[in-house]
């Protein structure tokens, strides 16, 4: 369905940024070739346009919020910072090519297909570290107030 030359990641700025998270030593065409594969393979499994399913799959994993550790009088004190939508877009992003990294097939495209459908699925270790991410957050809500 997508080859290497009816791509969207040129208009489409969420492949765009996950084209340049992707792009090793400069070899961008690889990386354009990967996420071209990822979207046909995406949409030879679910018989679907494969990029409404990347947004909402990233959508799903994008974090709020980040913590940054702040000494306060010998003691370190977890500070819950929210995060803006590039910043949150960019983790979300990482945490899926680390997620698929730790797949077993050989392909980066579909392993990276098979984790956007797991996100989607619910099962996913992606929205488990979100999850854990917005509880410690929460945990140290108190802490918010503090001064960076």
């Amino acid at each position: 369905m997508y080859s290497p030359a009816a791509l969207p990641p040129r208009q489409d700025p969420l492949l765009h940024f996950l084209v340049n998270l992707l792009m090793r030593d400069g070899k961008k065409a690889s990386a354009e070739r990967y996420v071209a594969d990822m979207l046909s393979e995406m949409a030879r499994l679910t018989n679907k346009d494969p990029l409404p399913l990347v947004y909402e799959a990233v959508e799903l994993a994008k974090p709020l919020l980040r913590m940054q550790t702040r000494k306060q009088g010998g003691k370190s004190l977890q500070v819950p910072m929210p995060l803006n939508e590039r910043q949150s877009t960019r983790r979300a992003l990482k945490w899926i090519i680390q997620a698929s990294d730790r797949r077993a097939d050989r392909a980066i495209s579909r392993r990276l297909a098979v984790e956007m459908l797991a996100i989607l699925e619910g099962n996913s270790s992606v929205l488990s570290r979100r999850d854990e991410q917005h509880k410690v957050g929460t945990i140290n809500r108190a802490n918010a107030s503090v001064r960076i």
